[in-house]
C-alpha cells in the first residue's frame, strides 16, 4: 500500500481479478438464452407461431414482467462492491502501527458498520484507512467535484467540495446518519 503524508491510501490493493462488467454479460447472455428457451415453450404451449406478434399480449406481458426482474437483478450485480470489500477485507487484516507511525488497528465493529454502508450505497466508494481510526469513502467526479465520509464508530464525518457551493464540513450522527449519507452519494452524482 502506498499513503499520502496524511495516511491515506493512494493505491488500494487488488485482492480479487474480478471484472463487474464481464460478469454482467456473461449473465445477461446467460439470461437471454434462458428467455429465448421460455418465449419458444410458452409459444408451443398456446400454439403461437413466431410470425404472430402481439397476437398473445397475455406472452408479452408475462415475459416483459421476466424481463424486468431478470434485468433488475443483472444490474445489482454491480452493486458487490468488489473493490470497496476487498478494502475492507484488507483494512481488517492491519496491525497496531500499521503505518509506522503508531496508528491503531480498527475494531470490528468500524469494519462491520463499514461493510453495511458500501453495499447501501447507489456508487461504489473508493475505500482507505486513516491514521486517525476513521475509514474513509471518497468519491471523486471528472470535474473535480469531491466527497468524503471518514466514518466512525460513533459518527460520520462529511468533507464535500463542489465547483458550485465551495467546501462544506459537518459531522453526521445518530440513527439517520446512514440514511444521510446514502442521499448524499444520490445527490453528489445527480
Amino acid at each position: 500500500m502506498y499513503y499520502k503524508s496524511n495516511n491515506a491510501v493512494l493505491s488500494q490493493p487488488y485482492v480479487w481479478e474480478i471484472d463487474a462488467y464481464k460478469v454482467k454479460s456473461i449473465v445477461t447472455y446467460a439470461m437471454n438464452g434462458l428467455f429465448e428457451r421460455l418465449e419458444n415453450a410458452f409459444e408451443l404451449t398456446s400454439g403461437m407461431k413466431n410470425g404472430v406478434i402481439g397476437y398473445n399480449s397475455k406472452k408479452y406481458e408475462e415475459l416483459e414482467k421476466i424481463y424486468s426482474m431478470a434485468y433488475t437483478r443483472i444490474n445489482s450485480l454491480e452493486k458487490n462492491y468488489v473493490e470497496a470489500s476487498a478494502a475492507l477485507c484488507e483494512i481488517e487484516k492491519l496491525k497496531e502501527n500499521w503505518n509506522g507511525n503508531g496508528a491503531n488497528s480498527f475494531s470490528t465493529k468500524l469494519i462491520e458498520k463499514c461493510r453495511e454502508i458500501v453495499m447501501q450505497l447507489a456508487a461504489e466508494p473508493f475505500v482507505c484507512p486513516t491514521a486517525c481510526g476513521s475509514i474513509q469513502f471518497e468519491y471523486e467526479k471528472d470535474n473535480g467535484d469531491y466527497l468524503e465520509f471518514e466514518i466512525y464508530e460513533d459518527r460520520i464525518e462529511v468533507f464535500l467540495d463542489t465547483l458550485s457551493d465551495g467546501e462544506e464540513e459537518f459531522n453526521l450522527q445518530g440513527i439517520s446518519a446512514t440514511d444521510k449519507m446514502k442521499q448524499m452519494v444520490v445527490d453528489f452524482y445527480g
